[in-house]
Order: C-alpha cells, then sequence, then structure tokens
C-alpha cells in the first residue's frame, strides 16, 4: 500500500491526527439514506457514556471529546465518507440485551446503560441519540444503514454467557430495525478476537480462553446470519486485526512492528500505571490500541475502510 494512498483524509475542520485509511467517497454513498449505529464503546462517538455520565468518563482528556479513544471513531469516518447523516446511539457499556445481562458505564463500571436492544426502541420510538424527537418527515430514514456493533460486554459483565444468547439479541435487534423499515439494510460487526486486547495481558488463561471462544463463536453466528438473508451483512473484524500481529504485515498499515501489543494509555482502567497515575506514550501513531481495550482513532480508520470495502 503506497505513502500516499495513506495520505488521502476524508474529513476537515477537526484535530489533525495520524491520516486516516479511508479514500475519497464512492457512489456506495447513494445507495443509503443514512447511517444508524446501535452498539458499546467501539462504536460510541460521544454522544453516549460521556453524556448519560454528565461528561464523567470516559475522561477528557486524555479520551478525545468523550469518545474511547484519542480521536474519530470508524462510525464518524465512515459516514463523512460516505456523506451520509450518521445517527449514533451506541453507548460504553453497553451489552446485547439487558435482559440477558445489565451493562454498565464509568470508571468502576457502576452506571447502568441502555443496551442495544434499548437502543433500537429509543430509535424506533422517535427518539434521537440526545433523546430529542426525531423529525417524523425527515427522508433520512427511506433506506437507513443499521449497524450493530454489540457482544464484546456480554463476555465482559459474565464470562459464562452464551454466544448463540448474545447473537439471538443482535439477530432480534436487526429483524425489528427490518420489520420497521424495510427498505433499510442491517450490517453487523463481528469483533477481533477479544483475548488478544491489551487487557488479555492482564487476565487469567481461563478468561483469555473463554474470550477467544465465545469471539469465535458470535462470529461464525454472525456470519451464517448475514449469508441467510440477502438484507444483512456482516464484516468480520479478525481478519483485519490479525495482519496488525507482528508475524504478519502490520507495516503495509501503517502499524509499528509491535505497535498491536500494549496500549498508549495505561492506567485509566487501574491497570499497570504508577501509584494510580495515567502514562501515556509519545508514539501513538503507531500503535494499534489507545487503552486496554479500545484502538487507536488511526486504526479506527482502518475499521471504516474494512466496513467500506465490504459494502462496496
Amino acid at each position: 500500500m503506497s505513502a500516499s494512498f495513506r495520505m488521502i483524509a476524508i474529513f476537515s475542520a477537526m484535530v489533525v491526527y495520524a491520516a486516516p485509511a479511508v479514500p475519497l467517497a464512492t457512489p456506495e454513498s447513494t445507495r443509503y439514506s443514512s447511517m444508524v449505529v446501535f452498539g458499546d464503546s467501539f462504536s460510541d462517538n460521544g454522544n453516549g457514556s460521556y453524556r448519560i455520565s454528565n461528561g464523567t468518563w470516559p475522561l477528557v482528556p486524555p479520551y478525545h471529546q468523550g469518545h474511547f479513544s484519542n480521536g474519530p471513531i470508524w462510525a464518524q469516518y465512515l459516514a463523512s465518507n460516505l456523506s451520509l447523516p450518521l445517527y449514533d446511539y451506541a453507548v460504553g457499556g453497553a451489552t446485547s440485551s439487558n435482559a440477558l445481562i445489565q451493562g454498565f458505564t464509568g470508571p468502576s463500571s457502576t452506571l447502568a446503560v441502555p443496551a442495544v436492544t434499548d437502543q433500537v426502541a429509543s430509535f424506533l420510538s422517535g427518539l434521537s441519540p440526545q433523546s430529542t424527537t426525531l423529525s417524523s418527515t425527515s427522508s433520512d430514514f427511506s433506506h437507513p444503514l443499521f449497524v450493530i456493533w454489540a457482544g464484546a460486554n456480554d463476555i465482559f459483565f459474565d464470562p459464562n454467557i452464551s454466544a448463540t444468547r448474545s447473537y439471538l439479541e443482535i439477530q432480534f435487534a436487526g429483524s425489528t430495525l427490518l420489520a420497521a423499515h424495510p427498505n433499510g439494510r442491517v450490517l453487523t460487526i463481528a469483533s477481533p478476537d477479544l483475548s488478544r486486547l491489551p487487557y488479555g495481558f492482564y487476565a487469567d488463561e481461563l478468561t483469555k480462553r473463554q474470550l477467544r471462544s465465545f469471539t469465535d463463536l458470535l462470529a461464525g453466528l454472525l456470519e451464517d446470519g448475514a449469508r441467510a438473508r440477502s438484507d444483512v451483512d456482516n464484516v468480520d473484524l479478525r481478519r483485519l486485526f490479525e495482519q496488525f500481529e507482528y508475524f504478519a504485515q502490520p507495516q503495509m498499515y501503517g502499524i509499528a512492528p509491535l505497535g498491536k501489543y500494549g496500549s498508549c494509555l495505561v492506567g485509566t482502567y487501574g491497570e499497570g500505571g504508577t501509584n494510580g497515575s495515567i502514562e501515556q506514550c509519545e508514539d501513538v501513531d503507531g500503535r494499534v490500541y489507545w487503552d486496554e481495550y479500545h484502538p487507536t482513532t488511526y486504526t479506527h480508520s482502518w475499521i471504516a475502510r474494512d466496513i467500506l470495502d465490504a459494502l462496496s
């Protein structure tokens, strides 16, 4: 991949970060009227956990405008690339369903948050991500792209949870959306291997096996679910993140040879650090992870590129 390609930017009037990986807009943007996102902190654009916690979580700084990253996330890159209005209902700490397992946010995970099923219900009831009333005359929802990325917190909050149960909640959310908006399309996202997050460094072997098994099983179910319907697609991020490993070709993605291991930010969740302090690296541009769970904004741009390729 040439250096010139990596320097293509898709948005302006924002703080300048390492050049994102998403190319210029494509004709795919004409297929959709808007992008509506449901999920957890991987997709929270600052309107979720930060708003619910009254601006206390995640910490700003070092986090960017309430994002669980150091800059824009994949949904913002993708919506900007496709020139689509973005309605982002994702909330850090959310599970697939609170009936299955309650999700929480905050520095000690004590603040209950709406799950994906709640987020979908909020959208279908006519509420915006800011809990204001959506315009009933808007054309934004004539043929929307619904994106659901969920499941990680299910296993983090309950290590014994079944991937099948999480999948059924995600499937139900997607089916509910399509029943209400038959001209819409659903895109599900399968998480990268959760056992390979920097968090895994602090986890025991049993926990890592549980995370790996859950990731693989849920990814397989999501892929099968997408094959079974003509109006559902799935993007499996395990393959992309495998390319960031040392034994693969991370430099082709602008990632340092060891950039996938460890995180730039240490201490936010009480791990590492010195006497409870938060420490930040100086070489964030070559890192995959911002903290022990969440990608850097540069990695988010590659996630957006991966999704764009799938939509094309």
